[in-house]
């Protein structure tokens, strides 16, 4: 209902305004509608469909609303007129690069970090957690070594084919499927007996039979003749 306005006139007592009773009429009426208007009838608006509204509700003549308070890595600042919130810490732009690309994550978006072939990733409480399966070299069709494979004493199995351009330490196993220990005493142990010389001349069998002493290269035994030696044929 609008407000009843009271006539005073145009000058004191000029008998154009309304008379006393009509004005207390009109004063009544108009407290009798602002009653109906507080508290009851007064009330706040959040305005928007989304996000936290800042009116609580009205006591009376009170209209209460919440109150702003900063939370990890915010900053509230109180003007006159405004209340500014910062994000003192917070990241604008995360550029995230790999061996296969960038990636850019804006503030408010999520990045998930997969594992590929034979990885697998975990959360283990404020810890992200990279594991590598146990068929990781099995998924790889081409797997190479970069350093020297240190086995620490283990067995190496099922393998096919091994090829190497040097090979130290004591080998064990079959050599065409023949345990060679069991030939060894052919190329470690033969007796020839003893080598007898063969004579086809009596010159050679004194050769062999006579010692001959020459001497010394400053006496010689033998001044004058020649010693046929025969042939070594």
């Amino acid at each position: 209902m609008a407000i009843e306005r009271i006539n005073v006139g145009q000058i004191a007592n000029d008998g154009t305004g309304d008379d006393l009773r009509e004005a207390m009429i009109k004063i009544n009426t108009n407290f009798d509608d602002l009653d109906t208007r507080f508290p009851e009838a007064a009330t706040g608006t959040n305005l928007g469909t989304v996000g936290e509204g800042i009116f609580s509700n009205a006591v009376n003549s009170e209209l209460r609303f919440k109150r702003l308070i900063a939370g990890n890595n915010i900053t509230l600042t109180s003007n006159p007129n405004t209340i500014t919130i910062d994000g003192a810490t917070s990241l604008d732009q995360l550029i995230v690069v790999s061996d296969g690309g960038t990636l850019t994550v804006e503030r408010g978006q999520t990045m998930a970090i997969n594992g590929g072939n034979g990885i697998v990733t975990r959360v283990s409480g404020q810890n992200l957690v990279i594991d590598a399966n146990a068929g990781v070299l099995a998924a790889d069709t081409a797997p190479q070594l970069s350093a020297t494979l240190d086995a620490n004493n283990q067995n190496i199995t099922n393998a096919g084919y091994v090829t190497a351009t040097q090979f130290n330490g004591a080998l064990e196993g079959l050599v065409y499927g023949v345990d060679i220990r069991t030939i060894s005493g052919f190329y470690t142990d033969f007796e020839f007996g003893e080598f007898l010389p063969e004579y086809t001349s009596i010159i050679q069998w004194l050769q062999g039979q006579v010692d001959v002493d020459f001497g010394t290269f400053i006496a010689p035994g033998l001044v004058a003749g020649e010693v046929d030696g025969g042939t070594f044929a």
